[in-house]
C-alpha cells in the first residue's frame, strides 16, 4: 500500500508539473494550461487529499458496536416469547389518560418513534423503542432493544451509523428485522399499496411471531385524538404517505378490545393463548 501511495504522490506531481501548476497544495495557483485539464486535475488531487487524511486519520468510534449486540429475527422472537407486551401509541388520548403504572407492570413496553414520557399517564419504562430510520427522536434514550425501520437498505444502514448512540441500546435489529412487512410478510405494493407506519410494522411483526402471551395496544386511535409526541416532532406535520383508514381495519379485523378497556382505546390480539 505505501508503494502505491508513493506512485499516486509521483503520478500527480508530474500532472500539475506538465499542467504548469506550482506548489504542493490541493488546488493549483494561477499558471498556464488549458482550463478544463486544470480543473479535472483539481478535482482528482481533492479527491487524493481527502483519501489521504481518512488513511492517516484515526480510529472513529461506531456506534454499532462497544457493547451493542445485533439481534436477528429469530434471536428477537426468542427474547420477548412468554412475555407479556404492551404497545403505546402517540396518542394525545394516552397523554390524557392515567395509566403509568398500568403500563409498567407489563413485562415488556414499546414505543414508537418520537414518543413523549409523562410518568402518570405514559408509564416511565421503554423496553423496546422502535422508529423509522429517517427521524433521530429518542435514539439517545436508553433501551434494551432498538429496532430501526425503513424501506431502502442503504439509506438504513447509513441511519444507523450517523444517528445511533453508543450505550443507548444493548440489541439492534439486524437487516433481518429491517422492514417486516415487506420483506418477512412478503406483503407488496400490489397486496399493501401504502408505506406501513412503524407501529404497524412492529405489530404485525408481534403478530406473525405469536410468542406473546399477552399483547396489548394502548391509545391506537390513528390520531383521531390528536399526537403526543416530543415537542419537536409535534411542530411536523403527521405525514400523509401512510394509510392510516387500512391499517386501522387490519388492527380492528385482528384485535379484540376487552368492555372495561375501550374508553382507553385499548385493544388485545384474539390468537389462541392471548388475553386481553
Amino acid at each position: 500500500m505505501h508503494e502505491i501511495q508513493q506512485t499516486v504522490t509521483h503520478y500527480l506531481g508530474l500532472l500539475r508539473e506538465e499542467a504548469g501548476v506550482a506548489g504542493g497544495g490541493s488546488a493549483p495557483t494561477a499558471g498556464p494550461g488549458d482550463p478544463a485539464a486544470l480543473a479535472e486535475l483539481t478535482a482528482l488531487t481533492t479527491l487524493y487529499a481527502e483519501q489521504r487524511r481518512a488513511r492517516m486519520r484515526g480510529p472513529v468510534d461506531d456506534p454499532t458496536f462497544g457493547g451493542v449486540q445485533w439481534l436477528t429475527l429469530g434471536e428477537f422472537r426468542n427474547r420477548i416469547a412468554g412475555k407479556s407486551l404492551c404497545l403505546i401509541a402517540n396518542s394525545q388520548r394516552v397523554g390524557d389518560s392515567s395509566l403509568g403504572k398500568e403500563i409498567d407492570d407489563y413485562d415488556l413496553v414499546v414505543r414508537f418513534n418520537s414518543y413523549r414520557i409523562d410518568p402518570a399517564a405514559t408509564g416511565r419504562r421503554t423496553d423496546i423503542h422502535v422508529s423509522i430510520h429517517k427521524h433521530g427522536f429518542n435514539w439517545d434514550q436508553q433501551v434494551d432493544t432498538r429496532l430501526i425501520f425503513g424501506g431502502i437498505s442503504g439509506d438504513w444502514k447509513h441511519s444507523l451509523r450517523n444517528r445511533l448512540v453508543p450505550g443507548a441500546q444493548t440489541y439492534l435489529g439486524d437487516e433481518s428485522l429491517r422492514w417486516p412487512v415487506r420483506d418477512i410478510g412478503r406483503l407488496g405494493r400490489d397486496v399493501w399499496p401504502s408505506i406501513p407506519t412503524s407501529g404497524f410494522n412492529m405489530l404485525w411483526l408481534l403478530d406473525f411471531l405469536d410468542v406473546s402471551p399477552r399483547l396489548d395496544l394502548i391509545g391506537f386511535d390513528f390520531y383521531e385524538s390528536g399526537a403526543y409526541r416530543l415537542p419537536a416532532a409535534m411542530r411536523m406535520p403527521i405525514t400523509s404517505v401512510h394509510e392510516y383508514t387500512s391499517e386501522k381495519a387490519w388492527v380492528t379485523a385482528t384485535t379484540r378490545a376487552p368492555p372495561a378497556s375501550r374508553s382507553r382505546g385499548s385493544a388485545s390480539t384474539p390468537p389462541t393463548g392471548r388475553t386481553g
